[in-house]
């Protein structure tokens, strides 16, 4: 059913300027709701058969609307009232998006290479670069790209973000002096005093976008999730918040790996090792890379603990780093998990599993499928590594 049907039905027993009203509200419910699942992600004809969905049954609101349209003037606003549960937007507190930006520098700081500085580069590291150009159509398609922010992490309005704080009914407790950080100074309810650097761009402050994931479980034990892969929506409670920008897009995995990481250092039944580097999806990897193909459907989030960047540190100096997070979504059924070009790559069902094969000197892989619907406890489960390959471009 498309949008015209649903309404036809909707307003099935309303005439004239009623009928013309009441499919004008329709419209713009339906419109509304469209335009936010398309800022979760959605292309028009999913987020079309979304909105439809969340109105619900056409019928029933036909017969709410010809309640509502002949009924005495006088109980005409408590029926508006029932009707504006149907139409969902209407019955859940809107709350006013969080921003987002790039700092200005990071922008500015976008450049081609030199031709001397390419010819100075090892011959892997030119390879790679050879293939990042033909990737984004040449060396200034690759700068483009660059100067538009697709290899940088976003930050978040910080006025937005206690606004919506506000209106979503979670007390945040932020020092307003403290103008290098966002500063919260503990609550009555026991939330511990922690602080955010900040960066000014235009005037304003923002924090970096990775640490909302923590910033929301520091300041509510309330359940809330993440809907959308980019400038998703934040679900608190009856509180939707859109996040991010179309100028500097937030992506739902890069908050979740940053999340995750922060939540294991007090949450042990995370099976991820306490330290543990996230990677960012902005990360600019080789094209060439292998990645892994998962079981499931595209758009679903996994995330893969591998030992590879740990063994490879570990090879050229001695070092002993931590371990990586690769959270990605699932995408053509395939997953990003490494940058090295051919890994001889195990893998393995558990972290215990993970860490025997460092202490062989053997690279390996363990993948988790994410379970976002309350992030105030996030659920990894495992993928049984035999339902897991790896794959090449």
């Amino acid at each position: 059913m498309n949008r015209e049907q649903f309404i036809r039905h909707a307003t099935r027993g309303l005439w004239g300027q009623k009928k013309r009203d009441a499919a004008l509200e329709l419209c713009g419910a339906i419109e509304d709701k469209i335009y936010r699942h398309q800022l979760c992600g959605m292309d028009s004809a999913d987020a079309e058969r979304a909105a439809l969905r969340d109105l619900g049954n056409p019928h029933a609101i036909a017969r709410d609307l010809s309640r509502i349209h002949t009924a005495p003037a006088a109980i005409r606003a408590t029926l508006l009232l029932g009707v504006a549960g149907l139409l969902s937007l209407q019955a859940v507190a809107q709350v006013p998006a969080v921003g987002s930006a790039f700092r200005t520098q990071d922008l500015q700081e976008c450049r081609v290479l030199s031709p001397e500085e390419v010819a100075s580069l090892p011959p892997g590291a030119l390879a790679r670069l050879q293939r990042m150009y033909a990737q984004y159509g040449g060396p200034e398609g690759l700068n483009a790209q660059c100067r538009k922010g697709a290899f940088l992490f976003p930050l978040l309005n910080v006025t937005d973000l206690l606004a919506a704080m506000t209106a979503a009914k979670v007390p945040v407790y932020a020092d307003p002096l403290t103008t290098s950080a966002l500063v919260l100074k503990g609550s009555p309810a026991g939330n511990p005093q922690i602080s955010y650097m900040t960066e000014l761009v235009n005037g304003q402050r923002y924090v970096p976008s990775r640490v909302l994931m923590g910033f929301v479980r520091s300041v509510t034990a309330q359940p809330f999730t993440l809907t959308g892969l980019t400038n998703p929506v934040l679900t608190i409670g009856a509180a939707r918040i859109p996040v991010g920008t179309a100028q500097a897009p937030v992506r739902t995995v890069d908050i979740l790996g940053a999340g995750l990481a922060d939540a294991r250092r007090t949450d042990s039944s995370l099976p991820l090792p306490v330290n543990v580097m996230p990677i960012d999806s902005t990360f600019a990897f080789d094209p060439a890379a292998p990645q892994l193909a998962v079981p499931g459907k595209d758009g679903e989030v996994f995330a893969v603990v591998q030992n590879i960047r740990r063994l490879n540190q570990k090879a050229f100096n001695g070092g002993d780093e931590s371990e990586t997070l690769w959270v990605r979504a699932r995408q053509g059924g395939r997953i990003a998990f490494t940058d090295e070009l051919i890994p001889n790559v195990q893998l393995v069902n558990s972290q215990a599993e993970l860490d025997q094969a460092t202490a062989r000197g053997m690279k390996a892989a363990v993948v988790y499928r994410v379970n976002t619907a309350n992030l105030q406890r996030p659920v990894l489960t495992v993928v049984p590594a035999a339902q897991v390959k790896v794959v090449h471009p």
